[in-house]
């Protein structure tokens, strides 16, 4: 098990910088299963290089992004600042020490792409300190890697391609609704969706009785406070 500061490390200037080569798209093809609208004060938690900034805050009233990085949040208003966005806000903090001082502040969390890089422990923590940041019935979105996908089965048993080192916690559906449960959650939906690459190919397999599980590549939940 890595140490808090070891997976700090794996997420310094170097992740920043393989971060930015990654593409928006992975994250609006999510927008249909959003609710989301002028009233609504969002907050997206691990907001890393504020990829989701530019989908999410032209779609609500606010827009506030957190992470631990200060690589990520400096890349964050530089890119606020570049695309002239005048309703978000950038925060470096722990997510606890954050939801703390905030509390039933926001209607719409998101950590997308997050849970994956942290422990049953202390992502159990995050989610009743997420639930805490929410208003009533408040939502929270999540996107993350499926543990039954064959890609991420092969990695996790060394098979040809190796798993990321910062992925030290890749979750099937049912871990993920436990932990949310666990947290006071009440899960809306549960959606397995196709790979953002070229793995999506091999979606629609994913109906095939017997071999379907293994081909949903990503996770998509929505959950209420």
């Amino acid at each position: 098990m890595k140490s808090k500061e070891e997976l700090k490390q794996l997420h310094g200037d170097e992740y920043v910088e393989a971060y930015e080569k990654k593409l928006p798209m992975r994250l609006e093809r999510l927008l249909g299963y959003m609710r989301l609208d002028k009233t609504v004060r969002a907050v997206d938690f691990a907001c890393g290089n504020a990829m989701l900034m530019e989908l999410i805050a032209p779609r609500v009233k606010s827009y506030t992004g957190v992470d631990f990085s200060e690589p990520f949040i400096r890349v964050a208003n530089e890119k606020k600042a570049r695309l002239s966005i005048e309703n978000a806000d950038f925060v470096c903090a722990d997510i606890n020490d954050f939801c703390k001082q905030r509390l039933q502040t926001f209607d719409v969390a998101f950590a997308m792409d997050v849970s994956e890089h942290i422990y049953d422990a202390e992502w159990l923590a995050t989610l009743k300190s997420i639930r805490s940041s929410l208003k009533p019935n408040g939502r929270l979105y999540i996107h993350t890697p499926n543990a039954e996908f064959f890609l991420e089965r092969m990695k996790d048993k060394g098979i040809i391609v190796k798993q990321f080192p910062e992925h030290i916690a890749v979750r099937t559906p049912e871990h993920n609704a436990a932990l949310l449960k666990d947290a006071g959650f009440k899960i809306e939906q549960i959606r397995l969706i196709p790979h953002y690459n070229i793995l999506k190919v091999v979606h629609p397999l994913s109906y095939v009785p017997g071999i379907g599980k293994f081909l949903k590549a990503r996770i998509f939940i929505e959950a209420a406070a």
